[in-house]
C-alpha cells in the first residue's frame, strides 16, 4: 500500500452511479486537489475535480458531484491526486468497477417473491427491465429466483 496514495472507501465495486456520485476516501494530493473520471473502456463518461483536506497530510474526505451522462452500463471510476503539470492524472490513482445508470437517483431493494418477473417489477417501481438487469449484473433476465435480493433502480 502506498501510504501517500488514496484509500477509496466509497463507492465500492459494483455500486450504482446515477445522477450523483459520492466519493469517500483517505488521501493526500498536491494542493489537496483531486480528480475523478467515469470510464467505459477508454471513453470518458463524466469527470470532475475537487479540493479536499490539506497538502501533505493524509485526511479523510467526502465529495459529492453531479453526474451528467446518457450512458448506462458497466464502467470504472478512477480517482486520483491532481498533477499540477496537467499532463497526467497525478498521484495515488485508484480504480473501482461500478455500474452507471443515466438518470437514476438510487435504488430500492426487493426480495423476489413467487410470480415476480422483471417486467412486473419494472412496472411496480417505475424502472426499466434494462436498468434492473444492469444494476444486478444479470446474465439471463428470465432467470430470477425466489428469495433473490435485487436492486431496483429508481
Amino acid at each position: 500500500m502506498n501510504p501517500y496514495g488514496i484509500q477509496l472507501r466509497q463507492p465500492l465495486a459494483g455500486d450504482i452511479i446515477g445522477t450523483k456520485i459520492a466519493i469517500a476516501a483517505i488521501g493526500t494530493a498536491f494542493e489537496a486537489s483531486y480528480g475523478w473520471r467515469l470510464l467505459n473502456g477508454n471513453t470518458t463518461i463524466a469527470e470532475g475535480n475537487f479540493q479536499a483536506g490539506s497538502m501533505g497530510s493524509l485526511e479523510s474526505f467526502v465529495h459529492q458531484a453531479d453526474v451528467s451522462t446518457d450512458y448506462s452500463g458497466p464502467a470504472v471510476l478512477r480517482v486520483f491526486g491532481d498533477d499540477p503539470s496537467l499532463e497526467s492524472e497525478g498521484t495515488g490513482l485508484v480504480e473501482v468497477p461500478v455500474v452507471v445508470l443515466a438518470g437514476v437517483t438510487g435504488y430500492q431493494p426487493h426480495q423476489v417473491a413467487a410470480g415476480d418477473t422483471l417486467t412486473k417489477l419494472a412496472e411496480q417501481y417505475g424502472a426499466t427491465v434494462d436498468n434492473i438487469v444492469l444494476a444486478n449484473g444479470l446474465t439471463d433476465p428470465d432467470k430470477i429466483q425466489k428469495g433473490q435480493l435485487l436492486r431496483i433502480p429508481v
